[in-house]
C-alpha cells in the first residue's frame, strides 16, 4: 500500500511524498520533486562569462543573490581574479540580507503558525499580528539590502566579475547601520520564540558547510577540515524526482543553519555566540527539527554582522573601482552559503570567456537524502500510533525543518 501526501504547503516549489506500506508497517519513503527541471546548467553553455551571473540570478527569487555570488566566485576563480575587500564585504552584505529576508518569511510566516496552531500566517495574525509585523519589519530589512548590493529585490543582476554595475553610497549604508542595530531585540525574541520547537525529523550524523561563515574556497565537515564537493560528495539521479540526491562518504548528511552553527560557531558575533552557547546542549543533538532555532539564532548573527559591515566600510570609504578581468581557459568553483546551506557553481571557461561546463547543486539537493531519512523515521514513529492525519501533518512540518527551496533544486539531469 501507498500513502501520498498533499503537495506540501508552506514551503518554497512543489514536493510531495509517497509512505510505501508493507507488512503492516513503513517500508519506505519517497521524497518527490515533482516540478518540472529548469535547464540553467544547459543555458549557460556557450554564453559569455559576463552574461552568466544575470542569468543564474533567475535560477530564484528567494535567494537569487545567492546565485550571482556564487556564479561571479566561480568566473573569477577561473580566471585567477582577486577582487578588494570592500567588494568582498559589500557581497557578504547582500548575503547577510538575503539571509535575513529568508530566514524572517521562513520562521515568522511559515513555520509559526505550527507553533500556534494556525493553518496559515493569514489566520495567525489575528491573534498574533504583532509577531507577523516583527518578522516583515526583518524581512524588509533584508530586501533594502538586497536591493542596495543586487539592485534589485527579486532577480538583481548588479553583482559582475570583478565588482558591481552601481556601487552603494554613504546614506545607504547609513541606513543599515541604523536599522540593523534597531532590530536587534526582535531578533533576539525570535530565539526564545523559536527554543519551543520540540525534537523530530532525524538526527544527522554528518553536517557541512563551506570553510569560511557565508562563502569558502572549499568545504568543511564534521570529520574533515578542506575538501572539494568533486571529492567527496556522490549525485545520484532518481526515477522519482527531478531533483538529484548527493551523499557525503555514502551517507546522507545536512547543510543549512544547524550546520553552520555546528560547524563554524567560533565565527559567530557576540550575542549570536552567547544565544548558541545557552542552546548548545539542544543543537548537537542533531535533530533537523532544531535548523528552526539555528536560523532565529542566525538573525542575530545577520543583524550585528550587517551593522558591522556597514560601519566598515564607511569608515573605510568607498572607492567604488572594479577590478579588470581578462578572460582566459580555466577551471572555478564558487561556494556560498545560501541561506538554506551550501551553494555550489562550478564553471570551466574557454580562452574566449565562453562556458564550456557548468554544474550546480543547491542546498536542497544536498539535503534530499537526509529528508527522506528524517520523513522515514517520523513515519515509522507515528504510522499506527496516530491518525493518518496527524502523521501527514508532522511529516509536513518535518519538510519545513529543511526551508526547502525546491525550484532551486531541480536542474538538468545528464542521462
Amino acid at each position: 500500500m501507498i500513502i501520498e501526501t498533499r503537495e506540501f504547503t508552506r514551503v518554497e516549489g512543489n514536493g510531495k511524498a509517497e509512505i510505501v506500506i508493507e507488512d503492516g508497517g513503513v517500508k519506505d519513503v519517497r521524497l518527490k520533486i515533482v516540478e518540472g527541471p529548469r535547464f540553467f546548467e544547459l543555458l549557460t553553455l556557450g554564453r559569455h562569462y559576463y552574461d552568466v551571473p544575470d542569468l543564474e540570478a533567475r535560477i530564484c527569487a528567494i535567494c537569487y543573490l545567492s546565485h550571482s555570488v556564487a556564479s561571479v566566485l566561480g568566473i573569477e576563480r577561473a580566471f585567477g581574479v582577486e577582487v578588494p575587500e570592500e567588494v568582498m564585504l559589500l557581497r557578504e552584505l547582500g548575503l547577510i540580507g538575503e539571509l535575513l529576508e529568508s530566514h524572517a518569511l521562513h520562521l515568522y510566516l511559515l513555520v509559526a503558525p505550527d507553533l500556534f496552531g494556525y493553518p496559515d500566517a493569514i489566520r495567525m495574525a489575528i491573534k498574533h499580528g504583532e509577531l507577523v509585523k516583527e518578522g516583515l519589519a526583518i524581512k524588509a530589512l533584508g530586501n533594502r539590502i538586497r536591493d542596495l548590493v543586487g539592485g534589485r529585490e527579486i532577480h538583481g543582476i548588479n553583482v559582475k566579475p570583478g565588482g558591481f554595475e552601481r556601487w552603494p553610497g554613504v546614506e545607504d549604508l547609513e541606513v543599515i547601520e541604523r536599522e540593523s542595530n534597531g532590530l536587534l531585540t526582535l531578533a533576539k525574541r525570535s530565539v526564545r520564540l523559536f527554543n519551543q520547537i520540540t525534537p523530530y525529523g532525524a538526527q544527522a550524523r554528518h553536517f557541512i558547510a563551506t570553510n569560511g561563515y557565508l562563502w569558502g574556497e572549499k568545504l568543511t565537515s564534521d570529520d574533515e577540515e578542506e575538501f572539494h564537493y568533486t571529492e567527496r560528495i556522490e549525485e545520484h539521479s532518481l526515477v522519482y524526482s527531478f531533483a538529484k540526491r548527493s551523499r557525503y562518504k555514502g551517507e546522507p548528511f545536512l547543510v543549512g543553519s544547524l550546520s553552520r552553527l555546528l560547524l563554524k560557531s567560533e565565527m559567530l558575533t557576540p550575542t549570536a555566540k552567547r544565544f548558541f552557547e545557552e542552546h548548545k546542549n539542544k543543537l548537537e543533538t542533531g535533530y533537523v527539527s532544531y535548523n528552526n532555532l539555528a536560523q532565529a539564532i542566525e538573525l542575530v548573527y545577520a543583524l550585528e554582522r550587517a551593522n558591522k559591515i556597514a560601519k566598515t566600510l564607511l569608515d573605510m570609504g568607498i572607492e567604488g573601482e572594479n577590478v579588470p578581468v581578462e578572460p582566459r581557459e580555466g577551471e572555478g568553483i564558487g561556494y556560498v552559503e545560501a541561506p538554506r546551506g551550501v551553494l555550489v557553481h562550478h564553471y570551466r571557461i574557454n580562452g574566449e570567456g565562453k562556458i564550456e561546463y557548468s554544474n550546480i547543486i543547491t542546498p536542497t539537493a544536498f539535503n534530499h537524502a537526509m529528508m527522506e531519512v528524517s520523513l522515514f523515521e517520523e513515519a515509522q514513529k507515528l504510522y499506527g500510533e496516530a491518525g493518518e492525519g496527524e502523521m501527514l501533518q508532522r511529516l509536513e512540518e518535518t519538510v519545513r525543518a529543511f526551508d526547502p527551496c525546491i525550484s532551486c533544486s531541480v536542474h538538468f539531469v545528464r542521462g
